[in-house]
């Protein structure tokens, strides 16, 4: 369990930096303050892997994950919206992949959290996509 919540603190660390790059891009306004409250979103998340993985025992590491690099080197925004996106559906699935039993209730409320406001921004994040994406 802690290896899969590395991972996904991996990632949430990641989202933040692209996160961080898009918002430092992008002009004031509803998509910045946006990108920004994704940002302050994936923090908290990595707040909270952080903390459940000490609960069992384990060290978080300072990884970040690749991901990161793969969306800052696109050059267009819409571009690296949609690999944002689909960085969002995999942190889905991999919470879906984690048996019920292997959770605490605490986890289990923690990841069902975090799965619901990956779902919601997600779909927030398609209003910013061009027509079509």
């Amino acid at each position: 369990m802690i290896d899969r919540m590395q991972e996904l603190l991996e990632a949430e660390r990641a989202g933040v930096q692209c996160l961080s790059a898009m918002a430092d891009e992008a002009p004031e306004g509803e998509k910045k303050d946006f990108l920004l409250f994704l940002r302050n979103e994936e923090g908290r998340f990595c707040t909270g892997l952080h903390r459940l993985i000490e609960e069992r025992g384990g060290t978080p590491n300072d990884r970040v994950g690749s991901f990161v690099d793969k969306v800052l080197a696109l050059a267009g925004e819409a571009e690296r919206l949609r690999l944002l996106l689909k960085g969002q559906a995999w942190v889905v699935r991999k919470i879906d992949e984690i048996p019920a039993a292997e959770r605490t209730p605490g986890e289990k409320a923690f990841f069902d959290e975090m799965r619901e406001a990956h779902v919601v921004n997600i779909e927030a994040c398609r209003k910013y996509l061009p027509a079509g994406g």
